[in-house]
């Protein structure tokens, strides 16, 4: 009897430890791989974002400051600051967008500098 009852409180404690450690992870290492994916995730939103605006012959800056307003609202709500500027250049059939994404939450930020260049013949 006496060593069921060690068996039975070993088990009782073992699973308390185990949710106990659970509880209690750290949520920077969580954060930190977040803020990496949402940055990529919008980095290739706001390329096909132009891509499909020039293949659709519709305006860049429009579309882009529509999915910008987007995205600021909803990365904003998970309490990430975002900063995009742009500057957009044609010349014959080509179309050149020279971007400056920041993705900031609390103490960590990303940021990037690229051009994207597409030439559309018709």
């Amino acid at each position: 009897m006496k060593g069921q009852m060690f068996i039975i409180i070993s088990v009782i404690v073992l699973l308390a430890l185990i949710l106990l450690k659970n509880a209690i992870k750290p949520a920077e290492t969580r954060t930190e791989n977040f803020i990496y994916e949402n940055f990529v995730n919008l980095k290739d939103e706001m390329i096909k974002t132009i891509d499909l605006s020039i293949l659709n012959k519709e305006d860049v800056s429009t579309n882009l400051n529509s999915f910008i307003t987007f995205s600021k609202t909803v990365l904003g709500s998970k309490g990430y600051n975002e900063d995009v500027r742009y500057n957009t250049i044609f010349y014959g059939n080509t179309t050149e967008v020279h971007m400056n994404i920041t993705l900031r939450l609390e103490n960590s930020f990303i940021e990037d500098r690229f051009i994207i260049n597409r030439t559309v013949y018709s």
